[in-house]
């Protein structure tokens, strides 16, 4: 993974305004969705490739491409290379710090100011509907029924501005039996609940792709199982 500086606030605000500027019929999310979706991307026991978790971002049409009117490739272009550097930065934070910044609004009342206690929570609503999004498209995690995962979803659901019953009533378990008081201790909780998830589907992956891979090995003179018509050595076997 390459060490690409953060995103700066002028980077998000950028990846908002180009979000915002994708023409219709495409529904795009705006940062703080996208924050949330990309998270609920990574935690997933498999890999996922671009082709497949960047289309969800842009709504039901899809992906745009230059030639619409209204956006060029340079927008495209610009606004990949950003989520694809927020995608690695999350990841990285995960795996080395076990930790990351997610993007959360301040909400503020009609007069301005910024909300405070629960009412404040609101922003990790959204957040937590972009990592519904993700789990919507890809539902690997929660079909493999790992040991852990229902809980930790539990507590990350809570925080959705609209739930159905069942997740209604686990709000109210969750607030009764472990109370957030403020903002920073439910950012705190939602980051240790996707790092945790994170680990789970990284471990799994890891297990499925050692089991995979335990067949019979390529000989460096053989080759290469990507079809290029190269020998292995001379091919994916170089590095």
């Amino acid at each position: 993974m390459k060490n690409t500086p953060a995103l700066t606030d002028a980077d998000i605000n950028e990846i908002d305004l180009l979000l915002a500027a994708v023409p219709a019929p495409f529904e795009t999310v705006d940062a703080v969705i996208l924050d949330g979706y990309l998270a609920g991307v990574l935690v997933q026991p498999v890999l996922l490739e671009p082709e497949q978790w960047l289309p969800p971002i842009f709504g039901t049409e899809g992906m745009p491409e230059g030639g619409i009117e209204g956006w060029t490739q340079a927008q495209h272009d610009k606004l990949i290379g950003l989520i694809t550097r927020r995608k690695d930065e999350i990841l990285r934070g995960i795996l080395e710090d076990g930790w990351f910044d997610p993007i959360i609004p301040l909400i503020e009342d009609d007069d301005g100011k910024v909300l405070e206690g629960k009412d404040a929570m609101e922003g990790i609503g959204y957040w937590a509907a972009g990592f519904e999004w993700a789990l919507a498209n890809f539902p690997q995690l929660e079909d493999a029924a790992l040991p852990g995962v229902p809980d930790l979803l539990d507590s990350i659901w809570r925080h959705l501005p609209e739930q159905d019953e069942t997740q209604q009533a686990m709000t109210k378990a969750l607030d009764d039996e472990h109370p957030l008081r403020n903002m920073d201790e439910a950012i705190e909780a939602l980051v240790f609940d996707v790092v945790d998830l994170a680990q789970i589907g990284i471990a799994e992956r890891v297990k499925v792709e050692t089991v995979v891979r335990d067949g019979p090995k390529i000989g460096r003179n053989d080759p290469c199982h990507c079809g290029s018509g190269k020998k292995y050595k001379n091919c994916h076997g170089a590095n």
